[in-house]
């Protein structure tokens, strides 16, 4: 059983009387042709495929020129990514994706100048793209995010960063994930989409960083004194520094210590290795300078026969 096509905004009603009139304007050209003579019917035939050969004619130089307008559009637009350094893989999405809309602008022109009734075809594609919306609605928003990172570039290839929870060397930036080297040399992919609504740490963003040292010191230290062999620890190391210089502060007064705070600025590069290594130098070098942190044992203390350890500071 033949059951009728229904499109988007048309109910049984409008179906039926479409088809109607479908119907009675054939019947009437047929009748009409019936009623021509032999000599009318050729030079009717001929009369419209003459209309219909102008208008392939026209179809043809529409399709010609819409080409070649849309091959510079497309190399406009490759220009200007270019001309701003522009990702190349968000470059070559974006000339795709141009050129298909554009093509099927150049399509329904052409089928138009045809007197082809296009509502259907509107209607199919409108229809067509709202599914697909749908269903690629994740997709999309990762398209969204990945295009906003290369746009706005907040990191970059070979920049260490951390962000919902993981951290890592960004080894490829993709439309539609961005790609993470561990320490531990595991690969992570983050979708574009949950980056772009994130808080991202660039530990790379800025050329130097500000690195921080405390040391503990017991009671009865000569302050002014453990703060010169510090920075004098500091200082040592050439890959800290001299502008802005390094600084020694008063940190917390604990009850059985003193801490120093010691700041040093290095280049983004070096912040690991210079951390291991002053930290190195401070662990053997201020005990040789005389500067001990506060060290504590256990004792055993007798109280009515019971015996308990009891932690005492020295």
């Amino acid at each position: 059983m033949n059951r009728p096509l229904q499109l988007p905004g048309m109910d049984q009603d409008d179906l039926a009387q479409a088809d109607s009139l479908l119907r009675a304007n054939i019947k009437q050209d047929f009748t009409e042709f019936q009623g021509m003579t032999w000599s009318d019917r050729i030079h009717s035939v001929l009369g419209n495929l003459w209309d219909f050969g102008l208008k392939i004619v026209v179809v043809i130089a529409i399709f010609l020129i819409g080409r070649w307008v849309v091959r510079r559009i497309v190399r406009l637009i490759d220009f200007i990514f270019e001309k701003r350094h522009i990702d190349a893989s968000l470059r070559s999405f974006v000339r795709g994706l141009v050129s298909t809309f554009l093509y099927l602008v150049l399509f329904y022109l052409m089928i138009a100048w045809l007197g082809v009734n296009t509502s259907l075809f509107v209607a199919l594609f409108a229809a067509a793209g709202l599914a697909i919306g749908m269903a690629l609605s994740g997709v999309f928003q990762n398209f969204a995010g990945g295009v906003m990172i290369l746009l706005l570039k907040p990191f970059r290839v070979g920049d260490w960063i951390e962000l919902q929870g993981q951290s890592g060397s960004v080894t490829d930036i993709n439309l539609f994930n961005t790609v993470l080297r561990t320490v531990e040399n595991k690969t992570i992919l983050i979708p574009n989409g949950s980056i772009s609504n994130s808080i991202v740490n660039n530990f790379n963003a800025a050329r130097t960083r500000r690195l921080e040292w405390t040391v503990s010191l017991e009671p009865g230290t000569d302050l002014v004194a453990a703060a010169k062999a510090l920075e004098e620890i500091l200082r040592s190391d050439k890959r800290i520094l001299d502008n802005p210089p390094v600084e020694i502060l008063t940190g917390k007064l604990n009850i059985n210590s003193l801490d120093l705070i010691a700041h040093g600025w290095v280049a983004s590069a070096d912040v690991l290795d210079v951390f291991s290594d002053v930290n190195s130098a401070i662990y053997t070098g201020m005990p040789s300078k005389g500067f001990r942190s506060p060290s504590s044992k256990t004792t055993l203390v007798m109280d009515g026969g019971n015996v308990g350890p009891v932690k005492c500071f020295e």
